[in-house]
């Protein structure tokens, strides 16, 4: 068999609009997509449902995989005939190891491209309104990497590096009290000014400015995280006036990640099998199974150390491999960053309880039946209130810096939160807004009092949570408790009206319904009619991930 072909792609700075549009047309057609810890979920939504999807990057503080393995894992998977998609964040030669693949690759005989990507060496300035050369103030920049600077016998010139206009340093966060102690050493001048970048063109961009002698220091306060990007020169100083340019780049819808109109035959199989998906996933979740996998782990000693049947459970880990959740090797099983991230229960990320939430909804065909002949049913009621607050809430902080991303809070002092997710809210909202006040009620106590009139409400899904006839009156009260001219935002489940619904909405809720009543589903079209009712209009809607919307609505 001739072998595949394996391209080296930049992913970018990672927003699925800034990949070059050869990046997107290899992502639609690859067979094996092979990539790295700062590829957004986004980018990977691109893919074709069918193609394999292999992560081999680095989480901090756990597991990294070594290049030698990666190497390993394009020969093989090209000489089985694949296309490869070796996917990178920025640019693959730019300290991205590609060229150290691409080598390797050619010493093998594989057919391979290179893809080059947008770098955050020139993107996360350019996000932050710094421009690193410019006509006044820079004629020079260099690029370097950050983890030089902590090595006993670093390669890095730090006397030549002093004298360029604007220095860009990759992977400085932890690194960034070294590198302005040995340029101010080299005669830098420490009221140089100096930025920190944290995710540029992504939900949770922030920028820290200070001076060359104050920027670790700011760093350190602020607790920047990785990926950041550090920018020193007088170029800095142009953010003041470049940092409200107005973008417009979008995400692309969340139906766009899951099935396409007309699904395939392999794409119908996998929906009729996804009820024992769930079961797999619901058992894994409930026996914290992917808390025990961060490290590698035999199924033998999973199974010795839960007291199960080893051969069950070995089965039980490779559908999870399937999944994409977990991966498999001589060394047993372990977490994917997927499941890290989202799944793990102490992760700041976990969507573990809204997960279980879903799955205890798993509605048999019997009670489908029922449901179907007679309606709801008298005495439905929530099986888990405990587990329904807990869902609610870890989903609304999965939300809550999309939606913020989207509003501009700042002039509508005071605001008003009620629902889920407040105290993450209240947080994220004084780091964006700290002059903004705040007032928040818990979906069990209404409207609350609060200091209003407010300037804006936000009602956070508080939908699913809703009886028969309870949402309407609810829009009424939170329109009655703003000033003139204030603006009503709702983050929910809506259901668009312009394009077919995701079926996982739809089928989360349906099992809801079944097994516990409440609310029905709401489209868009029939919130604006409960808005019309009594004198208010939908101004705009937004999709948020998670197969949510985001609308805005003001009197008429």
């Amino acid at each position: 068999m001739p072998p595949g072909k394996v391209y080296l792609v930049g992913a970018g700075p990672g927003h699925p609009e800034l990949l070059t549009v050869k990046a997107v047309k290899l992502l639609e057609a690859s067979d094996v997509i092979i990539y790295d810890r700062l590829i957004q979920e986004e980018i990977l939504a691109l893919a074709k449902p069918s193609a394999e999807r292999i992560y081999l990057g680095k989480s901090v503080g756990i597991h990294e995989s070594r290049q030698e393995e990666i190497c390993e894992m394009l020969v093989r998977k090209a000489r089985e005939g694949q296309m490869v998609v070796r996917l990178k964040g920025g640019d693959p030669f730019l300290f991205g190891r590609g060229g150290e693949e691409a080598e390797y690759l050619a010493e093998h005989g594989i057919p391979f491209e290179v893809v080059p990507g947008v770098s955050s060496a020139l993107a996360a300035p350019a996000s932050a309104g710094i421009a690193v050369t410019h006509r006044d103030s820079a004629s020079s920049v260099a690029i370097v990497t950050g983890h030089e600077a902590n090595r006993d016998h670093s390669r890095t010139n730090w006397a030549a590096l002093a004298g360029i206009d604007t220095l860009v340093f990759l992977m400085a966060v932890h690194t960034v009290d070294r590198v302005a102690a040995e340029l101010i050493a080299h005669g830098r001048d420490p009221e140089t000014p100096a930025a920190m970048i944290q995710m540029a063109f992504w939900h949770g961009e922030r920028v820290v400015t200070g001076t060359l002698g104050t920027i670790a220091a700011e760093v350190e306060r602020s607790g920047i995280e990785p990926p950041a990007t550090l920018v020193i020169g007088e170029a800095v100083r142009l953010r003041e006036k470049l940092k409200h340019s107005q973008r417009d780049l979008r995400r692309r819808p969340d139906r766009a990640a899951h099935f396409e109109p007309a699904p395939a035959p392999d794409q119908l199989l996998r929906m009729a099998s996804a009820g024992m998906g769930s079961q797999v996933l619901r058992f894994a979740l409930a026996t914290s199974l992917f808390d025990r996998l961060e490290e590698w782990c035999t199924a033998s000693a999973l199974a010795s150390a839960l007291g199960l049947n080893r051969l069950g459970l070995a089965e039980v880990l490779e559908c999870l491999v399937s999944m994409g959740l977990v991966e498999g090797g001589e060394q047993g099983y372990r977490n994917l960053e997927l499941a890290s991230r989202y799944l793990v229960e102490s992760s700041p990320q976990t969507l573990r309880p809204a997960l279980l939430y879903q799955a205890a909804h798993l509605a048999p065909l019997s009670a489908v039946g029922r449901y179907l002949l007679n309606g709801r049913e008298g005495g439905a009621h929530d099986e888990a209130p405990g587990l329904h607050r807990q869902a609610s809430e870890c989903l609304a902080r999965y939300a809550a810096p999309f939606v913020l991303e989207k509003l501009d809070l700042e002039p509508r002092s005071p605001a008003l939160l009620v629902g889920w997710g407040a105290d993450y809210y209240r947080e994220l909202l004084a780091q964006r807004w700290p002059g903004l006040k705040v007032a928040t009620s818990d979906p069990s106590n209404g409207m609350g009092n609060g200091d209003g009139p407010f300037g804006a409400v936000l009602l956070s899904g508080l939908l699913e949570g809703c009886e028969r006839g309870e949402y309407g009156p609810m829009l009424q009260r939170a329109a009655g408790v703003l000033k003139p001219g204030g603006l009503l935002f709702l983050h929910d489940s809506f259901i668009g009206t312009e394009s077919t619904a995701p079926p996982e909405l739809l089928l989360s809720a349906f099992g809801r319904h079944v097994m516990r009543g409440g609310s029905r589903n709401w489209s868009v079209a029939r919130l604006e009619a409960e808005l019309g009712a009594f004198g208010w209009r939908v101004t705009q809607r937004e999709s948020i991930p998670g197969g949510t919307q985001l609308v805005t609505a003001s009197a008429l």
